[in-house]
Order: structure tokens, then sequence, then C-alpha cells
């Protein structure tokens, strides 16, 4: 069953037969959880400082301008702390995403979810995706943006 709240789709986090009584990303106050695109993408640079890879994938996402709004709507993929007065995101659950992507579960155009799947793999070694498969079709925009981010990912500046 997929929450329409937190965007759970196999039950591990909240149990396979929830509904927004029992979603904890539900605020019964006011509707769902809400999270600021902007500071999701403030928190997920400052997590991935100090990692290449992580910083790479991050960035290609920023660089694309669509997943980080797109992703603060999908709570089921973000790692969330519940523990404070407020929600507060603090990561993307990368293995999460893969598993959306597999199931076909986002709503996205063909070269906008390659560029989500190449950002998985940069980010996480277990999202094993074919890079043959993610970079054909992409068009020029997106396969620069590719490519820097790969070159991000290796710690090495581009050769121009």
């Amino acid at each position: 069953m997929f929450c329409e709240y937190c965007g759970d789709i196999d039950g591990d986090e909240t149990g396979i037969d929830h509904d927004e009584r029992d979603c904890p990303r539900y605020d019964t106050d006011n509707g769902t959880v809400t999270i600021d695109p902007d500071g999701l993408a403030d928190t997920l640079q400052a997590a991935a400082d100090g990692s290449p890879t992580l910083r790479a994938a991050i960035d290609l996402l920023l660089d694309h301008g669509l997943w980080v709004k797109r992703l603060a709507e999908r709570h089921g993929l973000l790692l969330i702390d519940y523990s404070g007065p407020a929600p507060v995101a603090y990561g993307i659950d990368w293995l999460k995403v893969v598993q959306a992507l597999e199931a076909k579960e986002l709503p996205a155009s063909s070269g906008e979810l390659r560029i989500l799947a190449i950002a998985a793999s940069l980010a996480d070694t277990a999202a094993r995706i074919p890079l043959g498969d993610a970079v054909s079709g992409l068009d020029a925009t997106n396969l620069d943006r590719v490519l820097k981010a790969i070159t991000a990912a290796n710690d090495r500046p581009r050769a121009r």
C-alpha cells in the first residue's frame, strides 16, 4: 500500500496497512508535514560536505533543479527526524529512491528519472544503476550535468 502522506511503499516504516491516523508523518493539526525545499537543499549540501560522491549526487539534483522540490513532497524518500518539536529532514534514503525508481512510482520524464537514478548511484554504492542505461537518451544539458557530477565524485577537476 502506498501512503499518500509519507510515501511509504513497503510497510517498513509504518506497517503495511496504515492510513493517515497511523502515519507518523501526518500532523492532525494542519494536514501533512511540510518540508521546505530550500531548507532541504541547504541541509543536504551541509550533510554532503566531506564526501565527494554524496556532494556530487546532491549537486546534480540541485543543478537539475526539480528533484529537491519533488523529494521535499515525498517524505517516504527522505530521512526525517521526528524526535523534536517539528519534523526535520536530514537526508535522502537512497535505497528507497532506487526502489521507487524500479517500481516506476515516481511521476517524471524519462530524463528526470535518469538524473535521479544517477544521483542515487553516486550517493550510495548499494544503489546499482547501469550507467549505460542511465545516460542513454539524456539531452546535452543533462549529459553535461552528469559528466560534471561524475568528475566531482572522482574529486578531480574536469578536463576541457
